[in-house]
């Protein structure tokens, strides 16, 4: 990052360049931030079709302004594309996918600090609130976060409109033309953090899942980490209660859980080898239409890093027919040189028995190869394969009866 006097920077990036700024601004300072990120994929996810290769690049820019010690604001567009996309190099300039990704004002006085704005959440190891930092467009939240930090702990309080279905901006700000007919889609929550486990409550307000709408659902549980010498272990359970109205028109109450745990162990020697075992379980429900629908939904997770890089699941109860998931993982690690190298094997199970009446859904493997370049650029490489068990080669689940097959190339330069 690079500090550089905010005289000329601010007045343009913040007020349009409106004018002199205050005296009283001749300490402001900007902090730049930036990201370029080339990753190459050779993509054999679908059953039956050809083999597909696509570069993606991604690019940020941000700006942190800092007026006074308890005063800050931030502000980082983003592009996302694929190469080729436009289809011209010289007509389309349209940039698709450019966007504001976050821009906030923290103000942090004392214990407290509030930050208001559109903003990256991410708690915990992710598994129910993250931003998907993996994918070219990644995830924000438009909303206001309170964090209170005093030994031995932070408590966070959050909220966000996650679809505004009523917005006075839309009808040119008369107030006689705002219709109060659709409820807002919302969520807030509090998460309290300590050094060796978390408590957590989320609420939704409003939600929909495909057709099933009105979903009121409230996810509560605790995240625990511990370590003792070589070996380090967490684990997650987070229970779902609420309401919904399901697709047949019935009213049903949610009772699903998840519940995770993982351990690994690290060797002594220059490879520092490690191993770990992990076992994730999403409840299911094989009666979806009754009156208690039973399918854990993942919420706002960073799935890519824990149900295979290959993204075969990202979307729970959805892509698995609320039929839930099992997942148990081995791993192995070590770091010749200044790389460092991983091995993880997937099984994957259906927790409810699927329509063939098996719920062996399939293996995974994944290998990875990271190192850090020099200061800021990193190169990461891995490929991945499938293949399907009879619950995963038929609806639905639907990845067929193909081996797949995924590889990248990336490269990530930061400043």
């Amino acid at each position: 990052m690079t500090r550089v006097p905010a005289i000329s920077v601010l007045s343009t990036l913040l007020v349009g360049g409106a004018g002199s700024l205050p005296a009283q601004q001749d300490s402001t300072r900007v902090t730049w931030s930036g990201e370029v990120r080339v990753r190459s994929e050779v993509d054999a996810r679908t059953s039956g079709a050809a083999t597909d290769h696509a570069t993606l690049l991604r690019t940020r820019l941000g700006a942190l302004a800092t007026l006074a010690p308890t005063t800050r604001a931030f502000i980082q567009v983003s592009d996302s594309r694929a190469f080729g996309e436009e289809q011209n190099t010289l007509t389309d300039a349209s940039a698709d996918r450019f966007d504001l990704h976050q821009a906030y004002l923290e103000w942090s006085p004392g214990a407290v600090r509030v930050r208001a704005g559109r903003q990256e959440l991410a708690f915990a190891d992710e598994r129910l609130i993250g931003p998907v930092g993996w994918a070219n467009v990644s995830r924000a939240f438009d909303g206001v976060r309170v964090t209170w930090t005093r030994p031995p702990g932070t408590v966070d309080l959050f909220g966000a409109v996650l679809d505004e279905r009523a917005a006075l901006l839309a009808t040119g700000l008369d107030p006689r033309q705002n219709s109060l007919a659709a409820s807002d889609r919302a969520v807030v929550g509090a998460w309290a953090t300590s050094k060796s486990f978390d408590l957590f409550l989320i609420v939704d307000r409003n939600a929909t899942e495909g057709a099933v709408s009105e979903i009121n659902r409230s996810t509560f549980g605790g995240y625990v980490r511990r370590t003792l010498g070589a070996l380090s272990a967490r684990g997650t359970f987070a229970w779902q209660a609420g309401r919904q109205l399901a697709v047949n028109g019935q009213r049903q109450d949610l009772a699903a859980f998840l519940a995770s745990a993982a351990a690994t162990y690290g060797f002594r020697g220059a490879l520092k080898p490690a191993i770990g075992i992990q076992l994730d379980y999403l409840s299911g429900d094989d009666s979806p239409g009754d009156r208690r629908y039973r399918a854990f939904n993942t919420l706002y997770a960073t799935n890519h890093q824990f149900y295979g890089l290959m993204d075969l699941f990202l979307s729970f109860p959805g892509q698995t027919g609320g039929l839930g998931f099992l997942d148990l993982m081995a791993r192995g690690s070590a770091t010749p040189r200044a790389w460092t190298l991983r091995a993880d094997l997937h099984q994957f199970r259906l927790a409810e028995t699927g329509p063939t009446g098996g719920r062996t859904i399939g293996v995974e493997l994944d290998l990875t190869a990271a190192r850090r370049m020099t200061r800021g650029f990193d190169v990461q490489l891995g490929y991945s394969r499938f293949s399907a068990g009879a619950a995963g080669e038929v609806a639905p689940i639907g990845l067929g009866p193909d081996r797949l097959h995924w590889g990248y190339l990336q490269g990530t330069m930061q400043f």
